[in-house]
Parts: C-alpha cells; structure tokens; sequence
C-alpha cells in the first residue's frame, strides 16, 4: 500500500444543452485531495477552499466516506488523514459530488496499490453519483460522452478545440440536483425527442472533429431548460442572449451554473450574462476558466 497520495480532479459541465445526461467537459477549477494513511481506524477531515459551510469537515464527508467504504471492501481497514483544497463550487451544477467520488476513489486505488482502468473507475464513480455524464469527463477530461449498459459505462472523449473561449457564471444560490430534477416531465414527445436528437449527434460529431464552428441552434434544449428556467431567475433571458460572439449558451448541468462557448475572448459574454442575472436582482460570480483536456487521469502521471 501507498501511504501518502495526492489526487486532482476537474470542475465538469454536463447537458451542454441538448445532451442530457449523455455529454459533459472538464473545466478548470480543481478539487485537490491528499489523503495518509493512519496506524489506526481514525479519520480526520481538513477543508479549505469555496463554499465551506456546505461541506462537513468530518468522517461523514463524501470523500472521507467513499474511501472508507472502498478500503473495507477490499480488507483494508485503515484510518487516514484527509486534506481537502476545493476551488468547485458546491451545489452550482459543476459536478462538484461527481469530481468528490472519482477523487475518493482514485485515492482509495492508489492506497491500496491497485491499477486505475478506465471502464472501472468510471462505472463504480457513477454506480455512487447516478449518472455518467459528470463522472466521465472528470476522469478523463475534454469532450466526454457516455452511455450506461447493463451496470457498465462506455464512455469516449475528446480535447475541445483550442480556439473554443467559455464563459462561466455562477449565481449565489445553491440548487440541489434532486430538486430541479422534480421539475421534469415523464414523457417527451416525438417531435422534441427528434428535436434533441438532431442537435446531439450534431454537435458531437463537431467537437470530435476538433472543429469549432459552433451553432446556439445546437444548444436549443427542449428535455430539461424549459421546464427548469422557473427554479432560476434570468435564465430563460440569459438563454435567449445573442452576441457576435456568442456561439451557444447552456444551463450547467442542474443549475444554477451557466456556461457559455464564445469565439475567442470571454469576458464581454461573461459581462453580459451578469447584467442579464442583476436585472433580475440575482446576484453571480463569474470564473474564469478553460477547458481542462487532461482530466483526473491526466493529473496522475505528474502526481
């Protein structure tokens, strides 16, 4: 076993739109986890970072608890030290409980001196977190796409074109995922299933190619952003925003996150997606960030 280990996971955007649950980048902004082990069964939990009353600095902490029950599973029984340093916010619909799960168990494997593959890593993050899209470009960084099938994940990505900007703004309010997730409907139907479809593979296809001729037409969602734009204030205003330089602007997985793909520099979309959020009295903060193509995976080989 590894007594000492360090660990570095993406912030991640999921949806981008018309990819519900299927498609998501690698931003960023980091959680950083540094984990020890101990002689005895004790856990010890430090925080720094944003957002600090949302995250319990105790043994019933997400990470510190993800790692313990990984230990026990494999008969490794042992108590460890756990330092956090997050820069993700927490409950914004940045995949901040997806990047938590892949860094507790990417520290757990790297603990008990076990190999990290792909398929594993990505299927046991998701099999805790629900859902494939966040957990799979935070291993893997870039452009990620993923599909689940029979308690298996297959999932692909790519780098995001260079001459791709984003625009990142965060409202000061949390969301919880559960809750936006209530405000979607049983069915959909054929004509918006088709809708969704057409814009999916299109805008697919043109991040794979490492094109960057990006369309807003590929980010018009009608699966989750029109049913949740009452849960957030200026959405819907910030959704129909057009600027020469704008190429598409989404909701950040559940929200309240927006996240915008610009032509070159970002700070005038960004600029303009915060007056958008004042007129509607929500206060934000904007990040300034880019795509991270390495992912969790990345950062390991110069851990």
């Amino acid at each position: 076993m590894n007594e000492r280990v360090s660990v570095r996971v993406p912030a991640t955007s999921a949806n981008l739109g018309c990819l519900f649950d299927c498609g998501a980048i690698a931003l960023s902004l980091y959680l950083d986890v540094h984990a020890a082990l101990r002689t005895d069964r004790e856990i010890t939990v430090r925080y720094q970072g944003i957002n600090p009353e949302r995250i319990p600095a105790a043994a019933d902490n997400l990470i510190a608890r993800t790692i313990r029950d990984t230990l026990d599973l494999w008969g490794n029984r042992h108590g460890f030290d756990l330092e956090i340093c997050n820069q993700i916010p927490v409950g914004a619909g940045l995949g901040s409980s997806a990047a938590a799960i892949v860094s507790a168990l990417v520290a757990s494997h790297r603990l008990a001196g076990r190999a990290l593959f792909d398929e594993e890593i990505v299927t046991l993050a998701t099999r805790r977190e629900g859902h494939p899209d966040n957990v799979a470009a935070a291993w893997h960084g870039g452009f990620t796409v993923a599909i689940q099938n029979a308690g298996h994940i297959f999932s692909y990505s790519c780098p995001l074109p260079e001459p791709l900007g984003l625009a990142l703004v965060t409202p000061d309010y949390a969301l919880s995922t559960a809750e936006a997730r209530k405000a979607l409907p049983e069915n959909y139907s054929r004509a918006d299933a088709v809708h969704n479809l057409q814009r999916a593979v299109v805008l697919t296809s043109q991040l794979f190619s490492g094109a960057a001729d990006l369309h807003r037409t590929f980010f018009d969602d009608r699966w989750h952003q029109p049913y949740r734009v009452h849960l957030m204030p200026g959405l819907a205003e910030v959704l129909a925003l057009h600027h020469p330089d704008l190429l598409g602007v989404c909701l950040s997985g559940a929200g309240p996150s927006i996240l915008a793909f610009t032509r070159g520099e970002a700070a005038g979309i960004t600029a303009l997606i915060q007056e958008t959020l004042a007129h509607k009295q929500v206060s934000s903060r904007a990040h300034t960030v880019a795509p991270d193509n390495r992912g969790a995976k990345g950062w390991i080989l110069t851990a």
